[in-house]
């Protein structure tokens, strides 16, 4: 066979593809499109942090809203520094707008707190992260988990204010915010502020409540019950049965005050200790003077009143109060030095504008006004300043001002003053002429004893007279002269003579009187019947017998 007679085969490329490609190709295009469905549809992936995971499991624990579940925990790592427990939670499908700033997530669990006990269901379904919406319009996704719910809602009616205080301790979460004795808020939060070395609590009242706080109003500790003694006496407060235990704070507007302008979010005030404290706020302009003590100055406090007879003036500032001015030496001289403040306020307002209180206090010094040291409470020795006037005092010669402070005269009075003038007494009697005075005693008692020798010579013969036979006699005549009158009492006595003849004269005078009972009854119907007849009367009627 030649090369020409081989048949030489034509290769055709296929350009039609099969059909059986359309189901792997549908299978992927169906695969893609769940994968897509799938990561588009998760929800935002968020991170909780907190200092223990006790109680969450890693794809069990449900994150619940209102109790409808919102999410679920994915996982569950400690933090890069081995510090903190990071929870990656993934937030259902169209649930991101709960996730705002300020919103909250804590741990639901059994627990037992003031108001009662909560979470009994978790019990059997086990711990969950409840969720409370915020309010705000920026999206977070990174939180912290809280052990305790919030005591307010971010979208709750009301207003938040600060308190300030220098002590710790006064209040906890929790505690109720009072208004008269009326529960209106809730203490939030209670933390310490290093930079202003002060406590700071987080007040919320609830609305309608709010329009009550307003920029004047004052807080103060609420205790369930107050002991205190002081210069103004021992004072025993009990509070509420609401803060009887847990205590709380109450605010209200000073006495006397206007309501003033409603509070704006956030506003800071001063917590003071107790309601009686809030005066001292209410005087903030003063005018400080110094006064020098003699007497000792123990009982004496810092917040002590400034009295004028019973009137409030101003408070002890400090005690002592020691300047580079107030140089002195430790001799028989020694001054203690007290710083006052006089306010003002608390009395301007009653006498004028006008008043001037330092040219009325010297005016007063010419006058005798001096400031002593007075007993407030004698259980606790406690002291106050007493301004007064005492018109035997002597001119102030002392300094007049030291370190740009006036300075007021004072005296002793109290317990000093007694003791000076029972010194001053003592001191008389001291120079009181005595021996004069014995010896003209002396001379007294001399006389006295002679006197007592003569009196003795008078009673030795009245003793002889009355021993004598004469004077012994006289009783003897005495008694004679009683029988007598005895005998002739016996005379007259029933059954004697003298009385039975007594007896029949009576007798005889009682007939008379009886037969000149008709005349007499006659001449009283007609006074002449002893000149003419007198008409006969008719005969008497016997009276009937009684039934």
């Amino acid at each position: 066979m030649t090369e020409n007679n081989y048949n030489v085969a034509d290769i055709e490329k296929i350009k039609r593809w099969s059909p059986v490609w359309i189901i792997p190709i549908v299978t992927i295009l169906i695969g893609a499109w769940i994968l897509y469905y799938h990561f588009s549809h998760q929800g935002k992936v968020i991170t909780l942090v907190t200092t223990s995971a006790e109680g969450i499991e890693a794809g069990k624990t449900a994150i619940k809203s209102r109790s409808v579940d919102v999410g679920t925990v994915e996982s569950v790592m400690l933090s890069d520094n081995l510090q903190q427990v990071e929870i990656k939670a993934r937030i259902n499908n169209g649930m991101e707008k709960l996730l705002r700033r300020d919103s909250a997530f804590w741990v639901v669990k059994p627990q037992i707190g003031r108001e009662g006990v909560s979470g009994l269901g978790t019990l059997l379904s086990g711990a969950y992260i409840q969720l409370q919406p915020g309010t705000g319009e920026q999206n977070a996704t990174k939180f912290t988990l809280l052990d305790t719910p919030p005591l307010a809602s971010p979208d709750a009616k009301g207003i938040r204010v600060e308190l300030d205080s220098q002590q710790s301790g006064q209040l906890t979460a929790g505690d109720p915010v009072l208004f008269r004795g009326f529960r209106v808020g809730t203490v939030q939060t209670s933390n310490f502020d290093p930079q202003s070395r002060k406590m700071r609590y987080q007040l919320f009242i609830d609305a309608p409540y709010d329009s009550l706080v307003t920029n004047n109003v004052r807080f103060w500790k609420d205790s369930g019950v107050t002991f205190d003694m002081s210069a103004q006496g021992m004072r025993v407060e009990m509070g509420s049965l609401t803060t009887l235990f847990s205590g709380g704070v109450s605010f209200d507007v000073p006495t006397g005050w206007d309501l003033g302008d409603k509070a704006h979010e956030y506003q800071a005030f001063q917590l003071f200790d107790n309601k009686n404290t809030i005066a001292d706020s209410l005087y903030t302009v003063h005018k400080d003077y110094l006064l020098l003590f003699n007497d000792t100055i123990r009982g004496l406090q810092p917040g002590a009143p400034v009295e004028f007879r019973g009137i409030r003036l101003g408070t002890v500032a400090e005690v002592p109060f020691f300047t580079t001015a107030t140089d002195q030496t430790i001799n028989d001289n020694y001054q203690v030095p007290v710083l006052i403040r006089i306010e003002p306020d608390r009395f301007v307002s009653k006498l004028g504008g006008n008043f001037d209180i330092n040219a009325r206090l010297q005016q007063a010094e010419g006058h005798g006004l001096r400031a002593a040291l007075k007993s407030a409470n004698l259980l606790t020795g406690s002291l106050y300043v007493d301004l007064d006037f005492y018109p035997q005092a002597k001119p102030w010669t002392g300094v007049k001002q030291i370190n740009g402070y006036q300075v007021l005269p004072t005296t002793s009075a109290g317990l000093a003053q007694i003791q000076q003038k029972l010194m001053t007494t003592l001191d008389k009697i001291n120079n009181l002429p005595l021996d004069p005075m014995i010896n003209e005693a002396t001379r007294t008692l001399a006389q006295s004893q002679s006197t007592l020798r003569e009196l003795q010579q008078t009673l030795k013969s009245v003793n002889t007279l009355t021993q004598s036979p004469a004077m012994q006699q006289l009783p003897q005549n005495m008694q004679q002269t009683l029988r007598e009158l005895n005998t002739s009492m016996k005379g007259f006595q029933p059954g004697s003579a003298a009385y039975n003849k007594m007896v029949d004269n009576l007798q005889r005078l009682d007939q008379v009187l009886r037969e000149l009972q008709p005349v007499l009854r006659t001449l009283n119907n007609k006074s002449n019947a002893l000149v003419f007849e007198a008409d006969k009367g008719n005969d008497p009627t016997p009276k009937r017998a009684k039934k």
